[in-house]
């Protein structure tokens, strides 16, 4: 599975994430992304919310979208089964 961006600048291959976190910038909440790339690692901002609940609403419907994707390929479709992810605007 792919997710883009916010600001559709950049893809991030869910394959190779190590970690995504939310972290509090300044009263923003950004969730941002590690990921393994042959040796190197990198962080990746993915998207900016207003709040912390928010953000969490977001990282749950990642989830949700991979284990639809997931479970797709498994042949057990449930849920939207796209293959990307698109980080919303808010």
């Amino acid at each position: 599975m792919l997710i883009q961006s916010q600001n559709k600048d950049e893809v991030v291959n869910f394959n190779n994430v190590i970690n995504i976190q939310i972290t509090d910038c300044d009263g923003d909440y950004v969730i941002s992304a590690i990921a393994l790339v042959g040796v190197e690692d990198f962080y990746r901002e993915l998207g900016y919310y207003q709040t912390e609940e928010r953000a969490k609403e977001v990282l749950q419907e990642i989830i949700t979208r991979y284990k639809n994707w997931e479970n797709l390929k498994a042949g057990q479709p449930t849920g939207l089964c796209l293959p990307v992810y698109e980080m919303p605007k808010e």
